[in-house]
């Protein structure tokens, strides 16, 4: 796994210096319930190669807090590659993200998964991104006891993502 993080850190190093455009960003969240508590960083970098292709390294960092099982750290890394399918107006794109998800700190799990979005263009160096659902291959990725094909089309609750473009 360090041989892997060595090679992206590598690999966006490059990239980063021939002038590119790069893209920094994440989202925070945090969920509290009667005897839990949880909060989540998911810090992303990315490479805009043309109009449709991008790279990006996200991590996704959880603490938990349950009363009676204590607390637990989990953090996962997340490579993937996006590719955007077309545009609705000047402001609007669709995507689709290739997602690697392994599990690095007390996680044990890995998923490949497709998730579909919608970037919003606020001004030429902030971007919203907002992902709905997802499907693919899951090993028990986050503790879910999954070991086959899964898909969730929950358009209630989509991850949201801000970046700042370089």
């Amino acid at each position: 796994m360090k041989k892997l993080v060595l090679v992206l850190a590598i690999v966006f190093a490059g990239l980063t210096s021939a002038n590119a455009q790069v893209w920094i960003g994440g989202g925070v969240g945090a969920q509290a319930e009667k005897g839990a508590f949880a909060i989540e960083l998911a810090p992303e970098v990315g490479y805009v190669i043309n109009n449709q292709w991008q790279l990006a390294l996200g991590a996704d960092y959880t603490f938990m807090n349950v009363s009676g099982f204590g607390s637990y750290n989990e953090l996962y890394l997340e490579p993937y590659v996006r590719y955007v399918g077309g545009t609705i107006g000047k402001k609007f794109s669709l995507f689709v993200d290739l997602c690697g998800d392994f599990g690095v700190v007390n996680g044990n799990g890995y998923a490949v998964m497709l998730r579909p979005g919608i970037a919003w263009q606020a001004t030429d160096k902030f971007t919203a991104a907002f992902r709905f659902g997802f499907a693919g291959y899951d090993h028990d990725f986050k503790g879910s006891g999954n070991n086959g094909f899964v898909m969730n089309c929950d358009l209630a609750a989509p991850q949201i993502r801000l970046y700042y473009n370089f």
